[in-house]
């Protein structure tokens, strides 16, 4: 799959939340089963408009005008207690299409809806395990820098490390 005519973007709706929720739930090795609970739980509460301040959106395969399979989603939610900073949250591309694009566009087209509601930071969050190596990578190719990171954070032995971007420069 390549190329823009070959997919689309568009946002979590009821239609794609159970490809949503396949997607993710298919990269166990990226998350712990209560990542993949709580991911569930957002994407439908974002569906039934429950989760205020935060966008999900998903990249679709285009069928000849048809809905197809969902390859990719990716969320943002605000952090209430500040002025415009988000986190990713339940980013996953399906197995065998990763380094063809997908995930570019789709944090490409959450940053620019973040960037409409006013987001001045966008952070995500990953570990510096091996097995997130590839992850790391992609963040720093789209901008992000390391800014934190906190020891057996996910669990014992398994660190944060906290990538951000600025996506509003200071007044």
């Amino acid at each position: 799959m390549s190329g823009a005519e070959t997919m689309r973007i568009e946002t979590l709706n009821r239609d794609t939340l159970p490809g949503a929720v396949e997607t993710i739930r298919s990269l166990p090795e990226f998350f712990y089963e209560r990542d993949l609970e709580h991911a569930e739980r957002n994407y439908k509460e974002f569906v039934e408009g429950r989760l205020k301040d935060a966008v999900f959106l998903t990249v679709l395969e285009n069928r000849d005008q048809t809905r197809g399979q969902v390859l990719g989603v990716l969320g943002a939610i605000r952090r209430c207690d500040t002025d415009g900073v988000y986190f990713l949250a339940s980013f996953a591309v399906r197995r065998g299409l990763r380094g063809q694009g997908l995930g570019r566009q789709l944090i490409e087209a959450v940053e620019s809806e973040l960037k409409t509601r006013g987001a001045r930071l966008v952070f995500a969050e990953t570990t510096p395990s091996p097995y997130c190596a590839e992850t790391r990578a992609f963040y720093e190719a789209v901008g992000y820098t390391c800014m934190a990171q906190v020891t057996d954070f996910w669990q014992d032995g398994d660190p944060l490390m906290l990538y951000g971007k600025r996506l509003k420069q200071p007044q």
